[in-house]
């Protein structure tokens, strides 16, 4: 079916996503896995000593944003494909809600706990705990659940036109259903196994990837005033290729300031 959109916009956003990408590939090193830490970096310190390794290899994202962006992307996944609220359009209840807001405060107390260890070099944080891996793991998962359960009816609102007046996560088994799926995903990637290393480093820059697509496509249709226009993901490709191209733009742009200020994509200087 054919996109609402003009067709200026459909070539003009065909052609910056392929300059964009062959820029991206010809510019970063080569290797899968090392083009994935170039865009992990745009959003993590990849701080080693706050990494997990598989097979002597530093996984994209440090344990928390390991958690965070592949359990936002496990998210929509399941909401969208598994649960099938592809046009779900109410947020979640107060008792989610309050629940979202219990993860994002663990998520954020324990990544200040953490960051204090950097400061004054104590095992121990100021909130008189050491920092663990799988607590870094664990909240980061939920904080990136949480993220979708904001995401996929805020999508929904701007793009679908038949949206549903109804919330993606109905009641306690869909709740539970998510959350399952999510500390499945946190424990598989804990074990560490030497198969994972590829699924989970490319897995962790497609979820980075996609949530600023998903973010991009929003803010395009948004400012062109084109809301509520898209019956299917057919006619929706136009408003995810600028998403894509806001998503590269925007990894580009962060790579670029980062390592002007601090020399490497690796960590960060005098930090191990």
């Amino acid at each position: 079916m054919q996109s609402p959109l003009p067709r200026g916009w459909v070539w003009l956003g065909v052609i910056l996503v392929s300059l964009l990408l062959v820029a991206a590939f010809l510019l970063t090193p080569p290797g899968a896995l090392r083009k994935v830490d170039y865009i992990a970096a745009a959003v993590c310190h990849r701080i080693p000593s706050h990494s997990f390794f598989i097979h002597e290899h530093q996984l994209p994202l440090c344990q928390r944003c390991t958690g965070t962006f592949p359990g936002a992307l496990t998210g929509l996944l399941v909401q969208w494909a598994l649960l099938r609220r592809r046009r779900a359009q109410r947020f979640p209840s107060l008792g989610v809600l309050g629940l979202m807001g219990l993860s994002a405060m663990a998520w954020g107390l324990d990544g200040f706990n953490s960051y204090t260890t950097l400061l004054t070099g104590s095992p121990q944080g100021l909130l008189g705990y050491a920092p663990q891996p799988w607590i870094r793991l664990l909240t980061g998962t939920l904080m990136g659940m949480s993220m979708s359960l904001i995401l996929v009816p805020a999508f929904n609102q701007v793009l679908w036109r038949d949206i549903e007046n109804e919330r993606a996560i109905r009641n306690t088994k869909d709740l539970a259903l998510l959350l399952g799926v999510e500390l499945a995903q946190a424990a598989l990637i804990y074990s560490r196994a030497a198969w994972l290393l590829y699924p989970v480093s490319l897995y962790s820059g497609a979820a980075i990837m996609a949530m600023f697509t998903a973010l991009g496509a929003m803010v395009f249709t948004m400012v062109l005033g084109y809301e509520n226009r898209f019956d299917n993901w057919q006619q929706a490709w136009v408003p995810l290729v600028w998403g894509l191209v806001f998503a590269i733009a925007l990894v580009v742009g962060v790579d670029i300031v980062r390592f002007n200020l601090t020399g490497t994509m690796d960590g960060m200087p005098g930090i191990h």
